[in-house]
């Protein structure tokens, strides 16, 4: 499956290992760092703002950015001018669709119901309603706990088991199904500007492979992008109801061509597609989503979903505090940057700026390391220079082995506020990367590389203009010259190894599974009984010369 390109201001090194709403707070954070604001990340922001914070793992999801004149407080992807209140209304699914139906937007008829109702009453109420219908929990995000199109009682007597009892979502509301596509809309200051519509796991039949192997194939080619890698398709009962539902197995292989749900529709966050429709969805559409918004407090920006037959549709949920990474990575499409609309809205004098200094960034993981351990409340990220940064990448040739080379090129790097790194390659020799606003900085490095250290011995130091990504600060890297394309053949090894390790659990499997049916055989009565037959006939065998 193909997937989208990053984009423009973004490459895989600089998201490395970042997932979830963390990838929000760091790309909202980076956009605003690269137009020259303050950032700074907190353990607890509620020390210096009354922001409502949304989640668990609160660490890195909430910062604030400031300018000369004025500071935000964000958390995720919201920032401090969409209410408190809007939050609050937005969390209980029943009274947004109350804020909605005043307002004028229609919402479809729905019944809420409490953890004191049992399934039964539930069951029995639902009939007011009409099938087919939805089951959502009261509270919740990201979909989860959303099962559509349930076309009888028995269907919602398992769905409400799976929300109620396996989810844990006790507060439940039953209503009408709308046929439809999954879509998402993100508006931002009476704007809409992106659309995505959104596709259950499904799978694509090439007439050779098994479904599982269809299944691990798409995992595989999600890994390199940063939302839809942490979104891989689980191999559980559900895929395997859901495959004997339409008489498929796991071992079946799929027709050429054929396409197949393996996911429930309740499963939006295993598997997903992601197809950006920004420009195609009509504009009353859009405009849908801009109401949506203005029926809610003080909701200047956050996310609209809803149910879309492709000429009209119906609100199921808003959400303030929105995964905006999902737009920005999407399965096809183009890449829509949600942290610049954002910026613009809150900071609108930087509009612009980020681009300046697009391939710069900075090491958020280890922010939020430091944070963790709680050795402090909050980090500022240092703040970019003005202009934009010069980058030039150096080769030194020499004998400048076990001289100090290094930490004398880290002290040169760091006396003059330099970025990037430096490490040995194979020969001994030694690459420099290193960007400043100040060129004059740039090339007074070269010339000090020509000296190094008293130790040293340089041959020449020869220069090319870099236009890769910059990691703000210098590092020395580790001396092994893994290039773009030994990383990639490490990736593709690593994806090997990980197929030829569950192959080998799946015949550790069979064979216990086996073992198991021998020795239940073997100390049967049957066997037993019949032992003496066995012997006297494998010697009457021996004996004929059989």
């Amino acid at each position: 499956m193909m997937t989208s390109q990053y984009p423009q201001t973004l490459t895989p090194k600089m998201v490395d290992g970042i997932t979830g709403f963390r990838l929000c707070a760091y790309l909202m954070g980076l956009e605003g760092w690269r137009r020259g604001l303050v950032l700074k990340y907190y353990g607890d922001i509620n020390k210096y703002s009354k922001i409502r914070t949304q989640g668990k793992k609160i660490i890195g999801r909430n910062y604030s950015l400031e300018s000369e004149n004025e500071i935000h407080y964000f958390n995720q992807s919201r920032g401090d001018i969409v209410s408190n209140e809007a939050v609050r209304v937005a969390q209980n699914k029943q009274t947004t669709k109350e804020y909605l139906n005043k307002y004028g937007v229609y919402t479809l008829p729905s019944k809420e119901f409490t953890k004191h109702d049992t399934d039964e009453e539930i069951i029995k109420a639902t009939h007011e309603i009409v099938y087919p219908v939805i089951v959502k929990p009261t509270y919740g995000t990201l979909s989860k706990g959303v099962v559509l199109n349930i076309k009888n009682e028995y269907e919602l007597a398992d769905a409400l088991n799976y929300v109620r009892n396996k989810l844990g979502f006790k507060n439940v509301i039953i209503e009408r199904y709308f046929e439809g596509h999954d879509i998402r809309l993100y508006v931002v200051n009476d704007v809409t500007v992106a659309a995505l519509k959104r596709v259950p796991a499904q799978v694509i039949g090439d007439g050779k492979s098994t479904i599982k192997e269809l299944i691990l194939q798409k995992n595989d080619s999600r890994e390199n992008n940063p939302y839809l890698a942490a979104r891989p398709i689980k191999i559980d009962n559900e895929v395997r109801k859901s495959l004997e539902s339409n008489d498929y197995k796991l071992s079946s292989i799929l027709e050429s061509k054929k396409k197949i749900l393996v996911k429930n529709k309740s499963t939006m966050d295993q598997g997903v597609d992601l197809y950006d429709i920004t420009d195609s969805i009509q504009d009353h559409i859009k405009q849908l989503a801009i109401d949506t918004l203005k029926a809610l407090p003080d909701i200047a920006h956050g996310s609209i979903d809803m149910l879309y037959d492709g000429n009209e549709a119906v609100v199921i949920e808003v959400n303030p505090s929105a995964n905006i990474s999902m737009h920005m990575f999407p399965t096809e499409g183009k890449p829509r940057n949600i942290p610049s609309y954002i910026m613009d809205f809150y900071f609108p004098e930087t509009k612009g700026k980020a681009l300046v200094n697009k391939y710069v960034y900075f090491d958020y993981l280890n922010i939020v390391g430091i944070l963790t351990k709680n050795y402090t409340n909050y980090i500022e990220v240092k703040s970019l220079s003005s202009g934009p940064l010069h980058a030039m990448r150096y080769i030194v040739t020499g004998k400048i082995g076990k001289v100090g080379y290094m930490e004398w090129l880290k002290r040169q790097a760091s006396l003059n506020n330099l970025h990037g790194y430096g490490r040995k390659l194979d020969n001994e020799n030694v690459e420099i990367v290193v960007a400043s606003n100040d060129t004059e900085k740039v090339k007074g490095l070269k010339k000090a590389c020509m000296k190094g250290p008293k130790k040293a011995k340089v041959n020449n130091v020869s220069g090319s203009v870099f236009q890769g990504e910059i990691k703000f600060g210098f590092e020395i890297k580790s001396n092994k010259n893994i290039e773009d394309h030994d990383l990639t053949e490490l990736h593709e090894l690593k994806k090997k190894i990980e197929t030829l390790e569950k192959k080998c659990g799946d015949l550790k499997r069979r064979e216990s599974k086996y073992k198991k049916k021998y020795h239940a055989i073997e100390n049967s009565k049957s066997w037993q009984i019949t032992q003496p037959v066995r012997k006297a006939g494998a010697l009457v065998r021996r004996i004929s010369g059989r």
